[in-house]
């Protein structure tokens, strides 16, 4: 089964997105793929030429060529679950200087969605470091699930977590497909309290992971509890057996924290 990449990209502060398309017969998510970029979203990536985020040996996990409209993608890079690797961010700007740093790359890989999170770069692409945020650069790849179920309560059960292994964090989730509405939990850990994951209605979403994934879920949901936010939610696999997501909360603006979370069902 051959898969398509997603055919727009966007890099929002720290956030990248990308996406394999939905086959008949494959039972997980294409763990490479090449294809051509239509479109750049995002203000932050207009600065730049290219950048990839590579393994300590120079293997690209996500890498971006907005010269020749291209982006590729390699998950076999990242553990099989929850994992914590070396790496390297590259970046070349318009003008054509190239920068490079070593960074930590903390990651989900799951069967049919993964994240990851690099540490908090101190060289490379300052201009898209949030002020008062420790947040890394983020990137997703999913398998959306093109028909949900039409009845029963499934409780997805993961991990949330950031660049800071003390902040890991048991996630729960559960969704009412016959209701189409999910709520959930991240249990206090490290530097944050309990966040509740509010019921929110779940639907189709052009843009429901970083902004422009499309895929059925959660945009925009409540995140109550120890902190005020919002957080966003993909379900991936053909029968919708993992999910995907962030909790963004804290700060004056809501938004100074944020944590990735995976979970199977």
């Amino acid at each position: 089964m051959k898969y398509s990449l997603l055919s727009t990209f966007i890099l929002c502060p720290l956030l990248l997105s990308a996406c394999g398309g939905s086959g008949d017969d494959d039972p997980v998510m294409p763990e490479r793929g090449n294809g051509q970029v239509n479109s750049w979203q995002g203000d932050g990536f207009k600065a730049y030429k290219s950048f990839a985020v590579q393994t300590a040996n120079h293997s690209d996990i996500l890498a971006m060529d907005k010269t020749n409209n291209h982006i590729s993608y390699d998950v076999t890079q990242l553990p099989h679950g929850l994992g914590e690797s070396k790496g390297r961010i590259v970046s070349t700007d318009n003008n054509g200087k190239s920068l490079d740093e070593d960074v930590t790359i903390r990651s989900y890989r799951g069967f049919h969605a993964s994240v990851f999170e690099t540490s908090r770069p101190k060289t490379v692409m300052q201009d898209m470091v949030r002020a008062g945020s420790s947040a890394g650069l983020r990137g997703w790849f999913i398998q959306s699930t093109d028909f949900l179920p039409n009845s029963g309560i499934f409780v997805y059960k993961g991990t949330a977590f950031n660049n800071n292994p003390a902040n890991d964090a048991v996630l729960n989730y559960t969704i009412d497909y016959g209701r189409r509405r999910g709520s959930g939990e991240i249990a206090a850990a490290g530097e944050h309290g309990r966040l509740v994951l509010e019921e929110a209605p779940i639907r189709y979403y052009s843009d429901v992971i970083g902004g422009v994934t499309a895929a059925n879920g959660v945009k925009g949901g409540t995140v109550s509890g120890s902190a005020e936010g919002t957080y966003n939610l993909g379900i991936a696999g053909p029968n919708a057996e993992e999910i995907v997501g962030d909790a963004i909360y804290g700060g004056s603006t809501k938004e100074d924290h944020v944590l990735n979370f995976y979970g199977t069902r």
